[in-house]
């Protein structure tokens, strides 16, 4: 018996071995063409671990195009639109999970049908409504139609919903109002899954593509990931120069990820609980 276990556990190492090395391989391989030489990307059959290596494609993609400006208006997109959704969904959640007000089924399955809708047949009389505002290119053109986030809504009042009611109970006995139960009892124990919210919106937002490109004309208000697609060529791509550029967009969703991993793992691991 102890010998099928020590088997057993041994497969499952392996295999989660193989898993990760297949995650990891795409990264190792996007920051190696990062540092290597052009003449070497473009070798034949090309080499896991180049011999030369060089800053040299991060140097160009800095003369070559405002990768700083980019970069510092993704952030600001990014960040407006995670704290807004933190904080807007969460009290929302709570409304749904804890108050009974005429309509709140009603609502609820409007927030749970907007879900459903893709984002591609909204996109065009969305675009009427952010020309008919003159907000077409500028921060806000990417900003405002980010910030409703059902899923978000729909994920919080599932683990509201859960949370014993004798603690807001005693708090109210005490005293305390729906916004101070909120802020002092409900947020408190919600915050693993909060951090996992933050990261799935943080990544899905830094990495929107379409929309921006649609609404954002100047150079200077582009975000990275539409920048970055700028840099490309119909007939001839740089792809140490493009590798370069990706290499500096995954470093935030990397640190992300890797500082709010604890709280990612217990939202998670309570998601499991519940399911």
């Amino acid at each position: 018996m102890f010998k099928k276990s020590k088997y057993k556990n041994l497969i499952n190492y392996v295999v989660l071995t193989l898993i990760g090395i297949l995650v990891f391989l795409p990264l190792y391989w996007l920051f190696i063409t990062a540092i290597t030489p052009e003449a070497e990307i473009t070798r034949m059959p090309p080499r896991i671990f180049p011999q030369h290596l060089t800053l040299e494609n991060f140097k160009r993609v800095f003369y070559a195009a405002p990768i700083s400006r980019w970069f510092l208006n993704s952030l600001l997109i990014t960040f407006i639109v995670t704290l807004y959704t933190l904080f807007s969904a969460s009290m929302a959640a709570y409304a749904f999970a804890r108050k009974s007000f005429p309509g709140n089924k009603f609502l609820f399955a409007l927030v749970l049908g907007s879900v459903m809708i893709p984002s591609q047949i909204v996109m065009v009389p969305l675009y009427l409504m952010v020309r008919q505002m003159n907000l077409v290119d500028s921060y806000w053109a990417v900003i405002l139609p980010a910030l409703p986030q059902p899923f978000a809504i729909f994920m919080l009042k599932q683990f509201i919903q859960e949370l014993p009611v004798d603690i807001e109970e005693a708090a109210r006995l005490d005293g305390c109002s729906d916004f101070m139960i909120y802020w002092r009892i409900i947020l408190p124990l919600i915050k693993p899954v909060l951090a996992a919210l933050a990261i799935f919106v943080f990544i899905t937002e830094w990495n929107s593509f379409i929309w921006p490109l649609v609404v954002l004309n100047s150079p200077d208000k582009f975000t990275l990931s539409v920048g970055l697609a700028t840099l490309q060529e119909q007939q001839v791509r740089d792809y140490g120069l493009l590798m370069a550029g990706a290499t500096i967009s995954a470093v935030p969703i990397v640190f992300i990820f890797f500082s709010f991993q604890r709280f990612l793992m217990r939202g998670l691991g309570m998601g499991s609980l519940r399911a």
